[in-house]
């Protein structure tokens, strides 16, 4: 007997088969806002300009990732590929000491793995060897480049930056491709005016690198500040409209206000 299946029923059945993951950023307001929390599929930018709360949110993320899945993280390690400065240890100790997340299931920094580079061809390198070797060796949940663009200011890449930015964007999601690494690019940004691009902390910022890169990213999370109040904006995303929502950063980590 032989059953047929219309068009629709294959398309309910593959869709009910994937279930998306998410890592819990530590707050549950952001968590709401965010439906889930970031999500362990494809590239996950988080652009803005310094002082925003970018590298706060990725910090963050570093203990919310050793959290059990039954609580929201990935029961695992992360890695910190750090582009242009010092791995902010201080924050992250002070988030160590402040956070509820870390007095309650005594999150720490012994499974966050920094690694320091300083051109594209040592984070392609880093991209292609030691991130994998690493995560052979230890359950890794969590990958950070803090920045993606710093490489690109240090050198003239001319025609090939195109190339290097489209080589890092496929060593990305293929890491992430069985949905079990969360991966997070933070970017700088530059404001357009008049066709000429410079870093800037004023209105109509874009993400730096372009079309090229952007082309790359599956969700996309804009932080910005007015006055004294911080902002972000979900730029692009498969499962969340275009939203705007204020945040604080305590002490004790980033914290949504709804």
């Amino acid at each position: 007997m032989k059953i047929k299946l219309k068009m629709e029923d294959i398309l309910v059945t593959e869709a009910t088969s994937v279930t998306e993951k998410f890592l819990t950023t530590g707050c549950l307001n952001l968590d709401r806002i965010l439906k889930g929390g970031v999500p362990c599929r494809g590239i996950t930018q988080v652009y803005g300009a310094a002082g925003t709360g970018k590298t706060q949110l990725a910090l963050q993320l570093c203990l919310t990732v050793q959290l059990p899945i039954t609580a929201g993280g990935l029961g695992a390690g992360a890695i910190y590929i750090c582009t242009e400065t010092a791995f902010p240890s201080r924050r992250l100790q002070q988030l160590i000491e402040n956070s509820e997340i870390a007095k309650t299931y005594s999150t720490s920094g012994d499974v966050i793995f920094v690694n320091h580079i300083a051109t594209i061809d040592e984070l392609e390198s880093c991209l292609q060897h030691k991130v994998p070797i690493l995560m052979n060796t230890h359950k890794i949940g969590l990958l950070v480049i803090d920045s993606i663009a710093a490489p690109y200011r240090v050198e003239d890449w001319k025609g090939s930056r195109a190339k290097n930015l489209r080589n890092v964007g496929r060593q990305l999601h293929e890491l992430c491709k069985n949905n079990d690494l969360c991966v997070i690019c933070i970017n700088q940004v530059s404001a357009v005016m008049d066709n000429h691009s410079y870093t800037s902390e004023g209105v109509d910022e874009q993400p730096a690198l372009g079309f090229t890169w952007s082309s790359m990213i599956t969700t996309s999370l804009y932080f910005y500040r007015r006055v004294s109040s911080r902002y972000a904006c979900v730029m692009l995303a498969s499962h969340l409209p275009k939203i705007t929502f204020q945040f604080e950063v305590h002490e004790s980590g980033i914290r949504g206000i709804e």
